[in-house]
């Protein structure tokens, strides 16, 4: 089915023994799979794939994993507990816990499908401090070059106008879909001021949002839909990651 009529990003198929891979040391490598660059918008994934008898060394992340051995048979350590994993086994580590992956085979191979999730996802080593972003690990997948900036809009509207005001940025939203270098959107409203509003949009560049949208016709239909219900211009900024903790 073409996309062409909903979003400007493109689908993807992704065959691991045709990406590149990272060496992860002691008999493991890694093939990202999705990631910032590829269109990745809320999650990362990829395959860790580990030679007979083969381990990763203990580590945490800065927010959730997921991992699911997709092939033979592992160990887990999770802040010292081991436990054995078959296939399709399925692991939940909530982040800044210590963990790692063995390969419970000395003569089999042994994979794991893992899933982090925001695309802010670091990795520390636990014994020598080493600390980097997940979505940077390999640098022939561009994922160093694509930090995803975020528009945020702070927006009041008329008292009486919210659910029109809600429905019209519904309305809105394919307008952003389909805009080049546009990545996510949602809608917050504020629990104190009713009428307050914060609307994010997830951009490749500020370029994209600044030259590229504000000079189209759907920024003029999308100030067409909202500008009967705003009380005052919106406060526009554009915001980037520090910091991920948890």
């Amino acid at each position: 089915m073409s996309v062409a009529g909903i979003t400007s990003q493109p689908t993807h198929v992704f065959r691991p023994d045709e990406l590149p891979s990272k060496n992860r040391g002691g008999g493991a490598k890694t093939v990202p799979l999705v990631t910032a660059a590829r269109g990745g918008t809320t999650y990362l994934n990829g395959v860790t794939i580990f030679e007979p008898g083969a381990a990763i060394g203990h580590h945490i992340h800065n927010v959730a994993e997921s991992v699911m051995v997709i092939e033979g048979n592992a160990i887990v350590d999770i802040n010292g507990e081991r436990t054995a994993l078959n296939t399709f086994d399925t692991t939940f580590v909530p982040a800044n816990i210590p963990h790692h992956f063995e390969n419970a085979s000395t003569t089999e191979e042994m994979r794991i499908l893992w899933t982090y999730g925001s695309l802010d996802a670091t990795r520390t080593l636990t014994e020598s401090g080493e600390h980097g972003r997940v979505d940077a690990e390999s640098a022939d997948t561009g994922a160093s070059s694509t930090r995803i900036v975020t528009e945020m809009a702070t927006i009041t509207v008329l008292p009486g106008h919210e659910k029109e005001f809600e429905h019209a940025v519904a309305t809105a939203a394919p307008l952003f879909q389909q805009a080049p270098g546009a990545r996510t959107f949602r809608l917050e409203s504020s629990e104190e001021e009713p009428t307050m509003y914060r609307l994010f949009v997830g951009w490749e560049s500020v370029e994209d949002h600044v030259d590229l949208f504000r000079n189209s016709p759907a920024f003029a239909t999308w100030r067409a839909l909202i500008g009967p219900h705003l009380d005052g211009p919106p406060h526009v900024e554009h915001l980037r990651n520090v910091i991920t903790a948890f």
